[in-house]
């Protein structure tokens, strides 16, 4: 079911050249995927009261009110955030993103509107934007850009061979 999600949707990608829309698919999923560890869509207390976004957005505050804590989750096996999925066009209950035939059309939005069209070239770039918000920051997320480059890889390899 992945394989073919992420084949479907990569022909969706607006990815800079040199870049496989694949491999950053694949790579995302593996690195945000659900494991042992991450069992569970993962809650994000900035965007909770009291919290930086809640406190600073009354778009965020309203979906709070409305969906609870379910409104500051991240979704599915690529960890979407709700609040970013709305503001990509996402109407429905934050619960059926954890879908990923549901999450990954604002996966994809996501990845060509708010860091390909923001000029990110490399695995690395679009690893630190997908993780921190934008690769242009002084956050660096260096083990996240690190496994993602791996998993980037392999699929390559599994292309070419």
């Amino acid at each position: 079911m992945i394989k073919h999600l992420i084949e479907e949707w990569a022909q969706h990608l607006k990815v800079p050249e040199g870049l496989k829309p694949q491999c950053i698919l694949w790579a995302l999923y593996h690195c945000e995927k659900y494991n042992s560890r991450n069992r569970v869509p993962r809650f994000e207390k900035a965007y909770a009261p009291s919290g930086y976004y809640y406190t600073r957005s009354p778009e965020v505050r309203k979906e709070y009110e409305i969906w609870g804590r379910d409104a500051a989750c991240s979704y599915s096996n690529f960890q979407i955030l709700y609040i970013t999925a709305c503001e990509l066009g996402y109407d429905g209950p934050p619960l059926a993103l954890d879908r990923d035939s549901i999450a990954i059309p604002f996966v994809t939005w996501l990845l060509n509107i708010r860091i390909f069209k923001k000029g990110a070239k490399t695995p690395e770039e679009v690893a630190d934007a997908y993780n921190s918000g934008s690769y242009k920051d002084a956050i660096e997320p260096l083990a996240y850009e690190a496994k993602f480059r791996r998993r980037y890889d392999q699929c390559l390899k599994v292309m070419t061979s």
